[in-house]
C-alpha cells in the first residue's frame, strides 16, 4: 500500500519488526526489500527521500515486495548475520526470510527499478518460477537496453531459462552470447563457462 505525505508524495509502507515482515511476505508470498540504514547516513537519506519517494519505486513496492526497514547498529542481530558494514544496504529476501540479493549505497530512481526486478528475479528463479524470473530480468533490458544493470539481467535470465529448459546449456550459451556480443567488457561477459 502506498501512503502520502503532506505534500502528496508516495511514501512506502515500510515495517520495522523482522517477524512481521516476514509474516506478511510469506502471507502475501512476495519477496521481502530489506533496506539496512544508519543515522548520519548521507546515502540512506538520498536514498530515502530521493529514490524510495519516486513514485515510480513506491507503487513498484507496494504492488510487488514487502518493505522491511532495519537500523544497522539497532537490528544488530540481522545485520551481523549478514555481515553488513555499509549503508545503506538493500537486500532482497523470497518470503522465507533467504537473502537472494544486494545492492549497496544509493542509487537513483531508474537503476533502483532494475535492482527491483533483478532481485525479484533471482527469488523467482530459486522458486522455480521460471516465467516470473525471466519476466524480471527482461524489464531491465527493456527499460535500459545499454543500461549498467542490463548484462546481469542479461546473464541471470540465461541462467533461469537454463533451469527452466531442463539443465540445457544451448539455451543459456545463446542468450550469454548476447552479453558477449554487446557487453564484451562487462565482467558478466567473463562469467560465463
Amino acid at each position: 500500500m502506498i501512503g502520502t505525505t503532506e505534500l502528496d508524495t508516495p511514501t512506502v509502507q515500510w515495517f520495522y519488526d523482522r517477524e512481521e515482515a516476514f509474516k506478511e511476505a510469506r502471507r502475501l508470498r512476495r519477496p521481502l526489500l530489506i533496506d539496512v540504514s544508519q543515522e548520519d547516513c548521507g546515502g540512506c537519506v538520498k536514498l530515502d527521500q530521493v529514490t524510495l519517494r519516486d513514485p515510480r519505486v513506491a507503487d513498484e513496492l507496494a504492488q510487488r515486495f514487502v518493505a522491511l526497514k532495519l537500523d544497522l547498529f539497532g537490528d544488530r542481530e540481522f545485520t551481523r548475520q549478514h555481515q553488513i558494514f555499509w549503508t545503506p544496504t538493500v537486500l532482497i529476501a523470497d518470503h522465507s526470510g533467504k537473502v537472494r540479493y544486494t545492492s549497496v549505497n544509493y542509487l537513483p530512481p531508474e537503476q533502483f527499478l532494475d535492482v527491483l526486478d533483478i532481485g525479484e528475479g533471482m527469488v523467482a528463479m530459486r522458486w522455480k518460477e521460471h516465467e516470473r524470473s525471466i519476466a524480471a530480468f527482461e524489464r531491465v533490458e527493456t527499460r535500459h537496453p545499454d543500461g549498467p544493470l542490463t548484462a546481469e539481467a542479461i546473464y541471470w535470465r540465461g541462467m533461469t531459462t537454463y533451469f527452466r529448459d531442463g539443465k540445457a546449456p544451448a539455451t543459456a550459451k545463446r542468450i550469454w552470447q548476447e552479453i558477449k556480443d554487446r557487453f564484451p567488457d562487462s565482467i558478466w561477459a567473463f562469467r560465463q563457462p
